[in-house]
């Protein structure tokens, strides 16, 4: 596609007839095109070489990966904080735990602990749609920055909160990819491990808090978030068109070198017709099963993990300590599964299935272990977050398989508001009246979320290859329809893309 071309395209807001059409020529209004389409024209009969390729790409990796992995962590590290800031004072000085008189026993009522720690997901589920517009039209630096500064400020705010009703009120609120993303998301596992040690850290500490010393916790990773959220907004580019590290030629470069993911980098005009179409779409509610089932097991792990520790038979402080070889093994797995997802591009879904049988293993052991039998219980743990490494693989498959950018930024709303509905209803499942047993309930409530999981994403293969199949059939009927790499940056859904293909 030439420069004339671009400036002879018809004003339209749909692609010009049905996904397999036999006309090719898509014709769309200027503005509804991709913002990288300009400079991939630009640079059409530019050439370059593998050597300026992977300079371009390291330059990419030692500056978007790392800012992006510091957010990362810093926001996990203050998302888990809550559970270990209960398991040593948050909830007696708070008064979230209240006892109750049953059949002349006193049993422990957690309902007000499980409420605030899940309160934050609830709130997060109304948020995806209400961010849909300023995310396509904001830069994603300022965008996300801002979403680190809004944690660190009501991580600062926690400390002053004295009962339940303000700690309420207060937290209302292809091929390269899977490495990439592994190395981002490995920032949650490594975010908790390091959160756990500034939890140990700050209970040492004394001075003004030292009555409540978990709110030392919030001092330190609030005033952490605070300084990654300026760093992310004045760092973070919002496109490779506007890296600030690139050179104009490496701009190019870098724009045009992923035409061959035909999924569009940004555009500024949002399409309701795309975000209908989203919702039509059978992989959307796969991959919204998993996101709930995720987020389910990831929250009720951080508000619960220390009380799991604790209910067999450890001190507090031990129980700390304890927990941190979780973190580890969830980070080692998120790093594994990163290597083996760019190992084996195209068996994202099997990889996401192999770490999430391990992890179903792990809840059976704290399922029917002895209470006794420390070793056991301690290796369920451990063993239980394996589903971590599924994680790189679901991304993975957003980032793959979603062409269109409101189409994307639907799916992406959607897919958060499931994981904050997850991580609301996580905490609910841990009984506190179930502590003695290993919280039963909750074992039984996430291995019926990862069996689902597992079947949904089972359906997900067979609907890939289903649909891979039938658009290689029309191209080989009709190869005119893939004629033009163009087609990449003129923002269509990958299921009006026919030369669009999904990432298994």
């Amino acid at each position: 596609m030439t420069k004339s071309e671009v400036n002879q395209l018809e004003e339209s807001p749909t692609v010009e007839g049905h996904e397999n059409a036999p006309d090719p020529k898509i014709a769309i209004h200027k503005l509804g095109v991709d913002d990288a389409l300009q400079m991939a024209i630009d640079g059409q009969d530019e050439t370059w070489t593998a050597e300026e390729e992977r300079k371009v790409l390291w330059k990419i990796d030692l500056t978007i990966t790392p800012l992006l992995f510091l957010a990362t962590i810093v926001g996990y590290a203050d998302s888990q904080a809550y559970g270990f800031a209960a398991l040593f004072g948050l909830v007696k000085d708070l008064k979230l735990f209240t006892e109750t008189i049953v059949n002349g026993e006193v049993v422990m009522d957690t309902t007000k602990y499980q409420l605030s720690a899940g309160i934050v997901s609830l709130g997060a589920a109304v948020g995806p749609y209400l961010l849909l517009l300023p995310a396509q039209l904001l830069p994603v630096g300022l965008v996300y920055g801002g979403m680190l500064l809004y944690i660190g400020v009501l991580a600062i705010l926690t400390i002053v909160c004295h009962d339940f009703a303000q700690i309420m009120a207060l937290r209302w609120k292809t091929k390269e990819q899977p490495l990439r993303l592994g190395l981002m998301i490995a920032g949650n596992a490594l975010g908790s491990l390091i959160g756990n040690g500034v939890d140990f850290g700050a209970l040492k500490l004394g001075g003004v808090y030292d009555d409540s010393r978990w709110k030392w916790i919030y001092v330190i990773l609030g005033s952490c978030a605070l300084f990654a959220g300026v760093v992310v907004m004045a760092l973070l580019p919002a496109a490779p068109m506007k890296a600030w590290f690139l050179t104009d030629r490496e701009k190019r470069i870098a724009v045009r070198r992923l035409i061959s993911n035909n999924t569009g980098i940004s555009t500024r005009k949002f399409k309701i017709r795309q975000a209908l179409s989203a919702f039509l779409d059978p992989q959307l509610y796969a991959l919204c099963i998993f996101s709930f089932t995720f987020s389910f097991s990831n929250v009720a792990i951080s508000s619960f993990g220390g009380f799991l520790v604790s209910s067999f038979g450890y001190s507090q402080l031990r129980s700390l300590v304890l927990f941190m070889p979780a973190s580890a093994m969830a980070a080692v797995c998120i790093l594994l599964a990163a290597f083996i997802g760019n190992r084996f591009p195209h068996r994202r879904i099997i990889v996401a299935i192999a770490f999430m049988l391990p992890a179903m293993m792990g809840n059976i052991l704290l399922w029917k272990s002895r209470r006794d039998n420390k070793s056991a219980l301690l290796a369920g743990l451990y063993i239980s977050t394996t589903f971590y490494g599924s994680l790189v693989q679901h991304y993975s498959l957003l980032a793959a398989n979603i062409g269109g950018h409101s189409k994307k930024t639907t799916v992406l709303g959607t897919i958060t508001m499931m994981v904050a509905l997850g991580g609301f209803s996580g905490p609910w499942a841990y009984k506190g009246s179930q502590a003695a047993q290993g919280y039963p309930d909750g074992q039984i409530a996430t291995l019926s979320l990862f069996c689902a999981s597992i079947l949904a994403y089972t359906s997900l293969w067979f609907y890939y290859t289903y649909c891979n199949k039938k658009k290689a059939a029309l191209l080989s009927e009709q190869p005119e329809l893939a004629a033009d790499p163009m087609v990449a940056f003129m923002d269509v859904t990958d299921r009006e893309n026919p030369a669009f293909q999904y990432s298994l």
